[in-house]
């Protein structure tokens, strides 16, 4: 966590000092954003900064709602992980003329949103097959899987807005399909913990 810290702190300094030299060199705004979104530097100075913010977001998210991550849970990730990321690579590759710095970020975005998936499969298994769970546990556990389906059905309506509105096949019909079977799996692994609950209560 400390790193991270570190890290940030650099990230944040270095984005604010490319934007002071932007304004500063240009003078006004309009040519300072051209000169943000063309340089190579600037550009890659500011997607670092929005790749820090979603690891910020990350940790926020599972120090919430999971809190320290089992052994188990960390294997899950690493595995599943490598896995997931060639896959992304082949996709990108199949949509490479829709490749941009937005494609970049939602493809970002949906791994992140994936691993937190596959904690909140993994929790819900551990609580299944653990006698005695605090009632915090569960209290988080229902709070995630609401917050993932939440986040799952606001990115499948993005983009099928987005499918309606240009009325062609492009990435979004990918990023539709991946978040309709995320949010399937939420459904999925909460009507397990409602069984598990029910079973647990008629005891």
């Amino acid at each position: 966590m400390m790193r991270l810290q570190t890290y940030a702190g650099l990230s944040l300094v270095a984005m604010l000092a490319v934007i002071y030299h932007a304004f500063n060199s240009r003078g006004q705004f309009y040519p300072a954003m051209v000169y943000l979104s063309t340089s190579k530097i600037s550009l890659v100075l500011l997607l670092n900064m929005g790749l820090v913010f979603m690891c910020i977001l990350w940790q926020i998210t599972k120090k919430i709602f999971l809190g320290s991550l089992r052994e188990a849970e960390v294997e899950r990730l690493n595995e599943q992980s490598w896995r997931e990321v060639m896959e992304i690579l082949f996709a990108i590759t199949i949509f490479r003329q829709d490749f941009s710095v937005t494609f970049l970020a939602m493809v970002t975005a949906l791994l992140l949103i994936k691993a937190l998936h596959w904690l909140a499969q993994k929790r819900v298994e551990y609580i299944e097959t653990t006698p005695s769970v605090p009632m915090l546990s569960h209290i988080r556990i229902v709070s995630f899987l609401g917050f993932l389906l939440l986040l799952d059905c606001l990115f499948l309506s993005s983009s099928i807005k987005f499918l309606i509105q240009t009325r062609q096949a492009s990435v979004s019909l990918f990023f539709a399909f991946e978040y309709m079977i995320l949010a399937t799996t939420i459904v999925s692994n909460f009507i397990k913990y409602v069984f598990y609950v029910s079973d647990m209560l008629m005891e």
